[in-house]
């Protein structure tokens, strides 16, 4: 993995999900890959948060209390069309729903359970499009 120092152009991902060990796992991930990360427990936290400081990258869980993944992403690509945008969700039966969100806005998806360096792929390389 990157070290911070190394890494010239600091981007800063939003983990927005309501499973506070996924959001400390995926924390430590990213910033030892040199991201800034911000975390968010629900929806609204998380457009809050976006609206406040620039992300270049948010993660979205599907399934959370209050402002649930799919209708925080048609938010966010409504609001942020350029913020690149990853859709997560476990079980056999979110398969469907993944591909709804693609259809919502979400560039990628990734089905839990999840290789963190398939993941960290999957961020660089959605960071490196223009």
């Amino acid at each position: 993995m990157t070290d911070r120092a190394d890494t010239p152009n600091t981007h800063t991902i939003l983990v927005i999900d309501d499973d506070p060990d996924i959001r400390r796992l995926l924390r430590l991930a990213l910033e030892e890959a040199g991201y800034e990360v911000r975390e968010a427990q629900e929806g609204d936290d998380g457009l809050a948060i976006a609206k406040q400081e620039p992300c270049s990258l948010v993660i979205v869980d599907l399934f959370m209390p209050g402002k649930e993944g799919l209708e925080t992403i048609l938010t966010l690509r409504r609001e942020m069309p350029l913020i690149k945008l990853i859709a997560m969700s476990g079980g056999s039966s979110h398969a469907d729903l993944l591909a709804v969100a693609t259809s919502f806005g979400a560039d990628r998806t990734i089905h839990k359970p999840y290789e963190l360096d398939t993941l960290l792929t999957s961020i660089a390389a959605l960071l490196q499009e223009h």
